[in-house]
């Protein structure tokens, strides 16, 4: 069976890579360079925290992101390049302002997710678990089941893992046509038809039926970019061991510490499809609340600050479309390395469901 994936962000790595392995003939088609810097994923913060997405999404997302966290690891078990992973908890904290937020969290974890171990935290119990949180905070809320990935370390590792496995890879190829019939799929890749069995759409925003002037190739209708902004600092005054989630009343702020002292903070949430670079006012919240969080933020090196577009849907859920022989994998919004590992798992079982019979219809 001859499968193509178009987009080579995290889903569609992921998905060349898996399928590479069961034994199917992929070609993977990218519009960007190995380096994914025009993907959803290069601008992500990496966090699998469920619980603290969890009073901003569907329960079954909480699960699901649960459920990825146990397979995180076995996944890069898989890969020759070594992936920053860390399941050492999270912590909640608030300033005495948004201390009804904070509280509100509380009552949502309590009530919803009792079964979950949570720790309420004083001042003494929050120095022992991060001392410099301590001189900013008088209490918060220890997750400690919640981790992170270092994202673009693992797209580098699973770029090194495809090109190993010598995965067919088509760079800078901007496909313009998907015309799915009953018999084959064909592509229109920088202007010359390409035949398959089964193609795997992966791209995220650029399967938006009014994402540019020219018409995408099968658009997905009910699909939006949510603008998301973050910080990349080099921090050597500061010592955080875990993700930070920090109540505000506009944005669902964090700060993820990655390898070699570099920070990630962040993430604005607008409901804009602008690329433009990032605004003075999202600046100043998010260097105004790491700071607050930590004064030795103060002096650190802004490595990065970035803007990229994430793609969901009106109900904010991730969707595996099936017509004929196209799979659309979409909409995984702000939660897309939380859940990836889930919806590949999905994704690799309606592929071996077409293998054996052909799908007519549109589904979930």
């Amino acid at each position: 069976m001859e499968i193509a994936v178009v987009g080579a962000g995290l889903m569609g790595r992921l998905t060349a890579l898996s399928l590479t392995r069961q034994g199917y003939q992929v070609c993977l088609f990218d519009k960007d360079n190995k380096l994914a810097k025009q993907s959803a994923a290069y601008a992500a913060g990496g966090l699998l925290t469920p619980l603290g997405e969890s009073m901003s999404c569907e329960p079954n997302i909480v699960e699901m992101g649960f459920t990825s966290l146990t397979m995180w690891p076995e996944l890069l078990a898989t890969l020759d390049e070594k992936v920053y992973f860390q399941q050492q908890g999270a912590i909640m904290v608030s300033h005495e302002h948004d201390s009804g937020d904070y509280q509100r969290f509380v009552q949502h974890i309590a009530r919803n997710y009792g079964q979950h171990i949570v720790k309420s935290l004083n001042r003494l119990q929050l120095a022992e678990l991060e001392p410099e949180l301590a001189p900013y905070f008088n209490q918060g809320l220890f997750l400690p089941s919640e981790g992170q990935i270092d994202n673009r370390m693992l797209l580098i590792a699973l770029q090194k893992q495809l090109e190993l496995e010598q995965v067919n890879w088509l760079t800078e190829a901007q496909v313009s046509q998907i015309n799915n019939q009953t018999s084959h799929c064909q592509l229109t890749v920088n202007e010359q038809i390409q035949y398959f069995d089964l193609v795997i759409d992966c791209r995220g925003v650029g399967a938006r039926a009014s994402f540019d002037v020219k018409q995408p190739a099968f658009p997905i209708e009910d699909l939006r970019a949510v603008r998301g902004e973050l910080f990349h600092l080099f921090a050597p005054e500061v010592h955080l061991t875990r993700p930070i989630r920090l109540m505000h009343p506009r944005y669902q702020l964090y700060i993820a510490p990655k390898p070699d002292q570099v920070y990630l903070v962040g993430a604005t949430e607008i409901e804009s499809d602008d690329l433009s670079p990032m605004t003075v006012r999202s600046a100043l919240e998010l260097l105004s609340a790491a700071y607050s969080v930590n004064s030795g933020f103060a002096e650190a090196n802004i490595l990065q600050h970035i803007s990229q577009l994430r793609p969901a849907f009106s109900d904010n859920q991730p969707k595996v479309l099936v017509e004929q022989r196209l799979i659309q994998v979409n909409g995984l919004y702000r939660h897309g390395f939380l859940i990836a590992p889930v919806i590949l798992k999905q994704l690799l079982l309606t592929v071996s469901q077409l293998n054996k019979s052909t799908i007519t219809g549109r589904s979930k």
